[in-house]
């Protein structure tokens, strides 16, 4: 027997022994009904980062803020959204109605803008950041609130 015709022979007799193996049993779950998250992940941090200026239509311009949030302290699990000013104050307002026994925090106040006060005052945009991260801090990781349909309507839209 040649060197090629053993070789030939230790592959049939491995693609056999291939084709008696069990394939491994899956189990799939349905989690649609849950939501985007699992009873047990919680948001462990949210950031607002910068500040991005869109151009509307009609040539108005407004700010969007970026919002990194992470669950379950991991950085695979995490997303940014991006909100506008109007937007966090419409879900203030929607936490307001939903718990309406619990303090939720205020927002930095809204301030008359113009695009030439942006363009001048990094000290106003950082303090906006600094108001409405504190905003979000304690309303996300906040616990009654972590699974709140509130919270989710306002990540996912």
């Amino acid at each position: 027997m040649t060197a090629s015709n053993r070789r030939g022979s230790t592959h049939r007799n491995s693609v056999t022994q291939l084709n008696k193996v069990l394939p491994v049993p899956i189990q799939l779950e349905d989690e649609t009904s849950s939501g985007h998250f699992n009873s047990t992940s919680h948001i462990t941090d949210v950031l607002v980062g910068d500040y991005h200026v869109i151009q509307g239509e009609g040539g108005s311009s407004y700010v969007v803020w970026s919002i990194r949030i992470i669950v379950d302290d991991s950085v695979y699990s995490s997303m940014v959204i991006y909100k506008r000013y109007s937007d966090i104050q419409r879900f203030r307002e929607a936490l307001l109605e939903h718990y309406p026994n619990t303090e939720i925090p205020p927002l930095p106040p809204k301030d008359n803008f113009s695009f030439q006060r942006l363009s001048m005052s990094d000290y106003w945009l950082e303090n906006r950041r600094k108001g409405l991260q504190w905003f979000m801090t304690n309303v996300m990781l906040n616990p009654k609130h972590q699974h709140s349909p509130v919270i989710t309507h306002f990540i996912l839209n």
